[in-house]
């Protein structure tokens, strides 16, 4: 029974990843794009949130949308964001019409069977879901068809036309080498405990030739215990630093004499050690095409989009449509309460108190512009914890330890000690704003 149900739950979080992935796509567009070339007139009808070229949007269907919008997500998006992002889709479905682009029944049929084939459930309970997370199927094929619309739109005036050269790559290769560098790696395994008196007990049956890795998950107060202690590989500057200068002093195979650290006493086993090596241009090839395509289609599609807005009448009617907050693309770096980081929180994922949390998506060009800048601080002995979109581990620590933080934009800097900063910055402010972190 408990395997049903398990079963069933990730099936409902697949449906509601759905509208969640439509969500976060629609916030990335107005993050590259912006809204600022809107006229604000007064309602010619009550029902009316918007006008583009003379078709409505209208407030019904904005607050329907931002319904959908689950709760712990509402505390960054925005009844104005939904209103923008449907002004850009209806732009594009105009143009798309214009072009004679549009999405046949029997293809949107198909879509819609894949979508059923891949949540797992019949017909019938796919419809159950849906009604459980406030979704029909009407929404669905309606949001396929129109998203359909408009990638057929883009790949032919847009996407279609970006090419890659070699010598585009070479020069990125040859200006960005640091990007493909990676560092002097070690594996270690570690058991941590409360006292020096209890390590010292262990480290004795260690050196008696009892088994790291039973004794790391039977004493060791680390989340790794499970793991037998295994931290996986790490690189200097993702550690505190007396556990990290101890580990990397270590030879393969080698136990550590006791290491106290702010989170307690160590013992420390090194497993591996991997040298400092530089991927060869060669290697590097597909990863620069698609990091340098994608940077070409972002600025691409915002031109594209700009060039519509530019030459459509867009009105916005305040009278019939009212915000609750505005939209904070970039921040200034602004205090919080230091109560909302633990540092229970972060010291139950092995983060030390001076780390600065980097909140990052591989797909946004602004985080782009940051990693090299990240990178060159790491090389200052500046800690940073790399947190990308797509990882889980990830997921997991800004969920449990940050959520009070989180702004919901990228790049964000986050400290333990109640500061944080939203958005890009120069090399210079962003040492300042780790050294915040180290106070």
């Amino acid at each position: 029974m408990d395997e049903i149900n398990v079963s069933r739950k990730a099936k409902i979080n697949l449906i509601a990843g759905i509208i969640i992935g439509i969500i976060i796509i629609c916030l990335f567009v107005l993050y590259l794009t912006g809204c600022d070339t809107v006229d604000f007139s007064k309602t010619p009808s009550r029902d009316a949130a918007a006008t583009v070229n003379g078709e409505s949007i209208t407030i019904q269907d904005i607050n329907e949308q931002y319904d959908r919008v689950p709760e712990e997500y509402k505390q960054f998006i925005t009844k104005e964001m939904i209103l923008n992002q449907s002004i850009d889709e209806l732009l594009l479905l105009q143009e798309a019409k214009k072009q004679g682009i549009s999405v046949t029944a029997g293809e949107l049929s198909e879509i819609m069977g894949n979508l059923i084939a891949q949540s797992g459930l019949s017909k019938e309970d796919f419809d159950k879901t849906l009604e459980e997370q406030n979704l029909t199927m009407e929404f669905l094929e309606d949001y396929y068809e129109k998203q359909l619309t408009i990638n057929r739109l883009l790949n032919k005036t847009v996407l279609s036309k970006i090419v890659i050269s070699s010598s585009e790559i070479e020069e990125y290769y040859n200006n960005n080498k640091n990007e493909f560098i990676t560092t002097e790696q070690v594996r270690a395994r570690h058991i941590l405990v409360e006292s020096a008196e209890e390590a010292e007990s262990i480290l004795k049956q260690l050196n008696n030739g009892a088994d790291f890795i039973e004794l790391a998950k039977e004493k060791s107060t680390c989340p790794s215990a499970s793991e037998g202690g295994d931290l996986g590989y790490f690189a200097k500057g993702q550690m505190i630093k007396e556990f990290e200068d101890a580990a990397f002093a270590l030879e393969v195979g080698e136990i550590s004499p006791v290491v106290k650290t702010e989170f307690g006493y160590h013992i420390i086993k090194l497993l591996d050690k991997k040298p400092e090596t530089i991927m060869e241009l060669e290697d590097a090839i597909q990863e620069i095409e698609e990091k340098l395509k994608l940077e070409k289609q972002n600025t691409a599609f915002a031109d594209y989009l700009g060039m519509l807005r530019d030459k459509s009448n867009i009105k916005i009617f305040k009278e019939g449509f009212s915000e609750e907050k505005d939209i904070l693309p970039v921040s200034e770096t602004v205090p919080i309460t230091a109560s909302a980081v633990s540092d229970e929180c972060i010291t139950r994922y092995n983060i030390s108190k001076d780390t600065v949390i980097f909140v990052y998506s591989d797909s946004c060009p602004h985080c782009a512009n940051m990693k090299p800048l990240v990178k060159e601080l790491e090389e200052e002995s500046y800690s940073f914890y790399w947190a990308g979109g797509s990882d889980s581990k990830s997921r997991e620590i800004l969920n449990d330890c940050f959520a009070d933080v989180m702004k919901g934009y990228v790049p964000q800097f986050i400290c333990s000690n109640g500061v944080e900063h939203t958005g890009e910055m120069s090399i210079e402010n962003l040492r300042e704003f780790a050294d915040k972190c180290r106070a």
